[in-house]
């Protein structure tokens, strides 16, 4: 039995009595950071600084949309424990194979375990926005040639490298999130006793050293990800996948910490 099918089975074994829990909690999480989104444009529109009619930004409030911006980020930041609540919970579902619906909130208890957790999301946030920024080719695309980004997707070499370079963009932001975010996210959710350095810079060699691991498990959910363009299997294959990648990160730190390999 090839690794992959090995631990999707132990991922739908683990999911029994708790996908409604995970669904739930992804739900509260997506549904917090819509709202900041829509306070957001809320703000922009009664400042002025987006037109009613249009919908698109005015010119001479580029300030004010920048303090917006700014201030929204910052309470995205101080939101993003839910987002490690919501990993807590797929990471206890693929050790224990049960989970709390109120640990979407777990880090959000206690001052110390709420900066910790935010600092560390603010760490990861900020090496995913860097490492993502050297490697936007798109938007290397729109800054040296406007003409060529702008140009309408079409059958013509400029409409064709545009659509590439954009699918190329995407492709490697996700490459950045596999190496600098995902198994930091579960490292914490598995042990929250490590340092912050542990598991932000501590954990990009593990990443490299298990990229294959993810990259195949990925691979394996391809037809799966097909499916999400009718959108309501999201909801069977978010927490599926989500449970999948917790519990091959169970292994292999748990292989890691005993020297072994995988």
């Amino acid at each position: 039995m090839k690794t992959e099918t090995y631990i999707k089975k132990q991922a739908r074994q683990a999911l029994r009595g708790n996908m409604s829990k995970l669904l739930a909690a992804a739900g509260v999480t997506a549904l917090a950071f819509l709202l900041l989104e829509y306070l957001e444009y809320l703000v922009l529109l009664l400042s002025g600084v987006i037109h009613v009619s249009t919908g698109e930004m005015k010119e001479g409030n580029e300030v004010l949309q920048i303090i917006v911006t700014v201030v929204y980020t910052a309470v995205v930041m101080l939101a993003a424990p839910l987002v490690n609540g919501f990993v807590r919970m797929v990471m206890t579902t693929a050790v224990q194979r049960r989970c709390r619906s109120t640990d979407v909130l777990y880090y959000f208890h206690g001052a110390h375990r709420y900066v910790k957790t935010v600092v560390l999301d603010l760490l990861l946030f900020l090496m995913f926005f860097v490492a993502s920024s050297l490697l936007n080719f798109s938007g290397y695309l729109q800054v040296f040639l406007p003409d060529l980004f702008n140009a309408q997707p079409s059958l013509t070499i400029e409409g064709i490298l545009t659509v590439f370079m954009q699918i190329v963009t995407v492709i490697l932001r996700v490459l950045v999130y596999m190496l600098l975010v995902h198994y930091p996210l579960l490292s914490y959710a598995f042990d929250e006793n490590q340092t912050i350095v542990e598991c932000g810079f501590g954990k990009i060699g593990f990443s490299v050293r298990h990229f294959w691991q993810l990259f195949r498990l990925m691979l394996s959910f391809a037809g799966w990800f097909a499916l999400c363009f009718f959108v309501v299997p999201v909801l069977y294959v978010l927490p599926y996948f989500a449970v999948a990648a917790a519990t091959s990160a169970k292994w292999l730190f748990a292989l890691e910490r005993n020297g072994g390999t995988a």
